[in-house]
């Protein structure tokens, strides 16, 4: 049973969720996230898989790219079902290969050993009890399987210090949240043109093309990504790091345990000059911005 929290938090995601499934260009940057070489598996690998995407949100991008990449079945949970209207858009085209389930990462419904890869991005920290639901998700692994978990790294980091601080804000000052809440790509699009004409009423350039360059960084991919981090009402208090989450695959039985990372090339605003930080996470210019940042990390159960 999930707490009146993670509810509150399920219902801010499918909003944004929603969202991201409308926009052809966020979904396909979603999609492509799942690649056998980026969890450092040859190429066809997920064929003939059972897969269990666990928090798959509403529009379920990686189950669609599981299924697209030949498993055999892909189970995508989420809490309640009011999301499950969204993710069939995209997945109805797989036929019985996709199963949606209603369920809790804290209190899986399945069996010991279900699935072959079991993929949970971003979900854990929205539990009011991470640990146990890492177990869950550890528990349904079959031998010889993966699981591959992404959760961020609070302990430490600029960026994250200051979205806790400004999700506090969000909570109390009515101002701030309506900002907030009003923020997307035509709003900002209104500001910046203000900006870029306060000068003698006329738009000015010391390069050309610089202007509309500005705008391109801020575009509804980077806002929903904001109004994710301030609307949801808890990024768990816990600090997460690297050296914590290894000790919980190793606790679970776990082997070949590896953190991953990469450079998204496909970001069209802002987030492109962070991308450098995502694939280097131990440069010291990461460290100082994101402490363990955005921790990906994939580990292997043994055979039996």
């Amino acid at each position: 049973m999930e707490n009146s929290f993670e509810a509150e938090t399920r219902t801010v995601f499918d909003r944004y969720q929603r969202q991201q499934e409308n926009d052809d260009h966020i979904f396909d940057r979603l999609v492509s996230l799942i690649e056998e070489e980026y969890f450092g598996l040859p190429t066809g690998s997920f064929r003939g898989l059972d897969v269990l995407d666990a928090g798959c949100g509403s529009n379920a991008n990686a189950s669609y790219a599981f299924l697209d990449k030949g498993a055999r079945n892909v189970v995508s949970l989420e809490l309640s079902n009011d999301w499950m209207d969204c993710a069939r858009k995209r997945l109805s085209r797989f036929g019985p290969r996709s199963e949606l389930v209603a369920g809790s990462v804290l209190d899986l419904p399945f069996d010991d050993f279900s699935f072959d890869f079991v993929h949970c991005a971003g979900v854990l920290p929205h539990t009011s009890n991470p640990k146990k639901g890492f177990e869950e998700l550890a528990r349904v692994t079959r031998p010889g399987g993966s699981f591959f978990l992404t959760i961020m790294g609070t302990a430490n980091g600029v960026i994250y210090r200051c979205i806790n601080h400004l999700r506090e804000l969000y909570q109390s000052d009515e101002q701030f949240r309506s900002s907030i809440d009003n923020l997307d790509a035509s709003t900002a699009r209104e500001a910046i043109n203000w900006l870029l004409r306060i000068k003698d009423g006329e738009e000015e350039e010391y390069i050309p093309g610089e202007n509309e360059f500005f705008r391109s960084l801020f575009d509804d991919d980077l806002f929903v990504t904001i109004r994710d981090r301030f609307q949801a009402p808890t990024y768990h208090e816990f600090a997460f790091t690297e050296v914590q989450i290894r000790g919980w695959y190793g606790e679970c039985g776990f082997e070949k345990i590896r953190r991953i990372s990469r450079y998204t090339k496909n970001f069209h605003n802002l987030r492109r000059f962070l991308a450098p930080m995502y694939r280097h996470y131990d440069h010291p210019l990461a460290r100082f911005w994101f402490g363990d940042g955005c921790i990906q990390m994939i580990g292997e159960k043994p055979s039996t």
